[in-house]
């Protein structure tokens, strides 16, 4: 169901889908299964031990459409309750996307009156301004993050270029002079 503007002002809360009706609908459910897994445990074996008798095999598809029953009313009851979750957040959002534009509108009725009436009222526009400056500090941190990031891998990928250029060129051993003889040696 999408909402938009023209809808938003038809939302009633009675509209909205009770919770303790999906709870209910699992709690019946969430009593029955233990009866009918012990009955299916129970025949499963009877069926097992005894495939020629009719009365087991045919209780035992019993309790097994039974339990394919009580599986497909859950997923039903899922899908219900994911299908008015959806519900429930698209009108909540529509309301909140709608909110966000009237308190836009409010503070600036605001600045064309230039007063202010309560301090609540200050205090409340000054945590609006400082929502918008952290949004803007936000913005250019991760501006000022990625453009250090990219101008590191710059200086590097220099750097290992120029590293790569000296290593390549052949290294030149010094020439070894001979050695000269200690002193006392020579005087012998």
């Amino acid at each position: 169901m999408l909402v938009n503007e023209d809808t938003i002002q038809n939302i009633d809360i009675q509209d909205l889908p009770n919770a303790n009706n999906f709870l209910s609908k699992v709690s019946v459910l969430s009593n029955q299964l233990p009866a009918i897994l012990d009955d299916f445990k129970k025949y499963y074996v009877f069926y097992n031990k005894t495939p020629e008798y009719d009365e087991y095999k045919q209780m035992f598809e019993n309790i097994k459409a039974n339990l394919n029953t009580t599986n497909s009313s859950l997923a039903k009851i899922n899908k219900s309750v994911d299908s008015a979750t959806e519900d429930i957040n698209e009108k909540l959002a529509a309301l909140n996307k709608l909110i966000r534009r009237e308190r836009i509108k409010n503070r600036l009725l605001k600045r064309r009156l230039g007063r202010e009436e309560e301090k609540y009222n200050g205090s409340d526009e000054m945590i609006s301004n400082y929502k918008e400056m952290y949004e803007i500090n936000y913005v250019r941190n991760w501006g000022m993050f990625l453009g250090i990031l990219i101008v590191s891998i710059a200086i590097s990928k220099v750097f290992n270029n120029t590293s790569s250029q000296i290593s390549q060129k052949p290294v030149q051993q010094p020439v070894q002079q001979p050695r000269q003889q200690p002193r006392q040696q020579r005087r012998q």
